[in-house]
This record gives C-alpha cells, structure tokens and sequence, in this order.
C-alpha cells in the first residue's frame, strides 16, 4: 500500500468569510477526481485504554458495516440504507433511532460534503490549533433535523481536520489525519477518537484497502438480540433500602448483592467481588459519575443468574462502588446491559422484580417513548412545562436531578439564591448541588407537583450532562409500577396503590438525601 499522505500546518492567516472556506474545500475535493467505487473493504489496528485490537469496514452500495475488536471487547455497526444498528459484546442489537441517528445525520451531511453546499447550514466560528498544530477554521455544522457538530477545515489544505459534538458534559472529538486517494476515496489514514483526556484517546491506523471486489451478502444481515431465554416470567425479591433497589444475584453459586440502577451504561462489578471470582480486568476506562474518574477495566464475567434465570451478560466494568452506597454493601450493579436483554418489571410496593423475555410481559400502564441510543433509557418530559430530555435512573435515590446548564438556558425555573446546599454524591467523589422544589414534572400523560429537587453545580461529570435536562430519580419512580422494555425502547408506568401527584403536599423537602453511584 501506498505511504500515507502527511500535510505540513503553516502559519495561520486572517480568517476568510465563511463563503470562501466552503467554496476552497469544495475545490480541494474537485481537484482530487474523488469517485466511490462500487465495494471497498478497509482494515487496520486500533490502539488505547491500555489494549489494542483491530478494525474492519465493508461497504458494498448502500449497505456498511464496521467491526471493531479492541481487546476482548467487540463492537459492530450496521447501515443498510438509512438504518443504522449497534451490536455488542454483551450481544445487544439497538436500531439507533434518538440522539445518535440525529448525529449520523449531519456526519453524513459533512462526509458527503453538503454543509459546503449548503452555507445556510453552517457558522463560521473562528480560527483555531489542533493539538497537533495544524492551523484551522472552525465552523458550526447542523443537518436538517441533525445535532450539532464543529468542524475543523484545514487552513492549508481545505480537508476536514476534525469533527467534535457534545457528549455528556464535555465535546467528543474524531480527528483525521495522513489522508490519501486510493481506489477514488480520500481516507484518512489515522483516527483518533477522543473525549477530552487523552489517556483514553483510541488510535486507528488505516493498514490495508481493497475496493470492486465482491462482498458476501452474509455481512450485512442483523444479527439477532441476546436475550434472556425464560420461557415464562419469573418473579424475585427485591431488597429496598436507603432509596435504592437491591437484588441477589448469583454467580459461581455464591449470593452477590447487586443494585438495579437504569442510569448505568454499563454492568458493574467491585474490585473485590471480581477478585473474589478470579477475574483480572483488562485495560482501563473512564467513568462519569459524580466527577470523571478511572475505572479498573473490563472483565469477562461467568455466568451470573437471577433466580433461575441466565442473564445474557458477559462482561462487566471493574469499578470501585465501596464508598458509593452509604451505609449499604454493593457487590455489583445491573445496569443497561440487563435491561436491554429482557422485559423488566419493577414493583417496588410489593418489593418485586418481574423479568421476562423482550415484549413479553402484559401491558401495565401509560406508555412512554424510550431514547436508548446512549445505552441509557432518556424520555422527552418537560420541568414547569419546558420540554427536555430526561434520563429514568432508578440508581439515584432523589426525585429529580436538574443539571446545570438545563437551569442557565431556562433561568425562571427555579430560583437559586436562597437555595440550601445539599450533599451529593456518586462515583469519583461528592459534587456541588442545591436543593430546589420544582412546580411540575411531566413524564409522558403523567403530571408530578411540588417535586423536590436537587440542582447539580458542576461543570463535569454525569451530573452535568449537556443532552440532557435533568434525571428522574427512585424518589420519583416509587410512586410507580415501572416496565422497562428497552429493547422495544419502551418503559410503562402505572400508577402505585399509594400514588400522589404531590398537588396538595408540602414545597419543603423533609430531610436530605444522598445520591448512590452512577455509571
């Protein structure tokens, strides 16, 4: 193969107008006679977090996929036509259809070069320096019925340096670097995906390119779901203290305590109990909770059981969850993971779980939308009647977290001033919060009054997620009988024996409240 391409940065000049920047990348392509051949297949390695691994694209017409292994850990996406699905390596199959569709709409609308097309779509932000010292321009890029991206054009070059969109609390960024023309495609030769700490940055590097060969047709079919493989429901027991949810879960037939917590991306296992079961963890990883902070890597977990029933799960992250719960010991966390391969009931009345296959369980109450393309249940609620994002954690033990900058963008929500701080914890350490009433919360046809609040001051973390509004905590899920049938991107709530809507009840909160981890 052909040494990859390296464009030298220079010094950079006045900053053009945004018609200029748009019209020379244009040219830049033109004059590159670019041309998409008919298939192509792109592989290389990847490098980060401690491991290394490898990638494989195919592409043949309007159908893509690509494959990443990094570690033992294993990723797929697949495009056929405008569809998109995710596959893992706890083997769920999500069909993106949220926030991260609306991503891939305007990562199509840059690739195709449409935003230079398209000036109505995009603002000149500035001039800027990479880390690695190429000089751009910034502009501010949204697809019809896309997110939002910031694109990097090379002020040399004229090709697209970068990309960034927010994540959570912070930017993400894809920077491209080492570009070269082979079989009629400019492909950037080096890749690296970032979160803003480079020592979890993952490095791709571009080792081979085959183009108008064929392609089996067997590479781009879904593969289906792992699921938990009960054929009727089964019913256990769940353990309710200090505003969380606990179950008993086995694994190696030994009990282990694990929390039921929606706002985890991940399962989750403490360092002792997987050295307990003779698991060494690979790697490391980030964790956003309370602050960002370093997990310990991923394992491979044996089979883990609840009550009778496997549960699809085969790896967890290594996280230290000892100072987390309070008062209360936590072997592990069952997180997303979980939920995605089952039908989940949750009774927390009668102190029970219900667990079945996806879709299978009757139909018990209002039916809610279910954003799951972050690997985390988000529904479209509204705090005082504006409208937002909101994440269902039944791992936070509050009735509502409302996140930071949700209050700066809508300033006559709530009232900071005599606001009393409040503790707040979760993984990484304790955060800055407020305790805040709100006068309605609205989940689906559902209306909530006087709901007590915590609102989160910092900057970073989970607590301070950008995407989102805020987080409907236990406090607030209690009320409810809630079915979570994720895989179906559903949840259903029904209304407790004991519901209230909170009209007629008191705007002070009684007592303080701690918040337990979140992944």
């Amino acid at each position: 193969m052909a040494a990859w391409l390296a464009f030298t940065a220079q010094a950079a000049a006045p900053v053009p107008p945004l018609a200029t920047i748009l019209k020379m990348h244009l040219a830049a392509m033109a004059s590159l006679q670019l041309h998409e051949p008919k298939s192509h297949e792109i592989v290389g390695t990847m490098a980060g977090i401690g491991l290394t691994g490898s990638f494989h694209e195919w592409q043949d017409g309007t159908s893509t996929r690509r494959d990443e292994r990094l570690g033992s850990r294993t990723d797929s996406e697949l495009r056929i036509g405008g569809r998109i699905w995710v596959m893992d390596s706890s083997g769920s199959v999500r069909e993106l259809t949220g926030l991260d569709a609306r991503r891939q709409l305007t990562e199509d609308f840059i690739d195709s070069d449409s935003f230079a097309r398209h000036p109505e779509d995009a603002t000149l932000l500035g001039a800027g320096v990479l880390a690695d010292g190429r000089n751009v321009y910034r502009l501010q890029v949204a697809a019809p019925g896309g997110e939002t991206y910031t694109v990097a054009i090379d002020a040399n070059t004229w090709f697209v340096d970068q990309l960034s969109y927010l994540e959570h609390d912070a930017p993400e960024t894809i920077t491209y670097s080492q570009y070269q023309v082979v079989g009629g495609m400019l492909i950037a030769g080096t890749e690296i995906d970032s979160e803003g700490d480079a020592q979890y940055d993952i490095t791709s590097h571009v080792t081979n390119v085959v183009y108008d060969e064929p392609i089996d047709p067997k590479t781009f079919v879904v593969a289906a779901a792992t699921t938990v493989d009960n054929t009727k429901p089964v019913t256990v027991p769940l353990e309710l203290q200090g505003g969380l949810m606990f179950t008993t879960v086995t694994i190696a037939g030994k009990p282990y305590h694990f929390l039921i917590d929606s706002g985890s991306q991940g399962d989750v296992l403490d360092p002792q109990t997987a050295s307990a079961l003779g698991l060494h963890p690979e790697g490391t990883i980030e964790i956003s909770g309370a602050t960002r902070t370093a997990g310990l890597g991923i394992v491979h977990t044996p089979d883990m059981y609840l009550g009778n029933v496997k549960l699809p799960v085969h790896e967890a992250s290594v996280v230290n969850l000892g100072q987390f719960g309070g008062p209360y010991h936590i072997d592990g966390v069952l997180g997303f993971p979980f939920l995605a391969s089952a039908e989940v009931r949750i009774d927390p009345e009668r102190a029970e779980l219900t667990i079945g296959k996806p879709g299978s369980l009757p139909i018990d109450g209002d039916r809610i939308a279910v954003d799951t393309d972050r690997e985390l249940p988000e529904i479209l609620g509204a705090i005082d009647r504006v409208q937002t994002r909101l994440l269902i954690d039944t791992g936070n033990t509050t009735e509502l977290l409302l996140f930071r900058s949700f209050i700066d963008d809508h300033k006559g929500i709530v009232n900071l001033g005599n606001a009393r701080a409040v503790p707040n914890f979760g993984v990484g350490g304790s955060t800055n919060a407020v305790a805040v009433t709100v006068d309605e919360l609205q989940i689906g046809p559902i209306g909530l009054y006087n709901r007590y609040a915590n609102v989160i001051l910092a900057s970073s973390g989970a607590f301070a997620d950008k995407n989102d509004g805020g987080n409907v905590g236990f406090g607030t899920l209690r009320n409810f009988v809630i079915t979570f049938d994720v895989a179906n991107r559903a949840m259903y709530l029904q209304r407790g024996s004991n519901f209230d809507d909170g009209r007629y009840r008191s705007r002070t909160e009684p007592d303080l409240q701690i918040h337990p981890p979140r992944t």
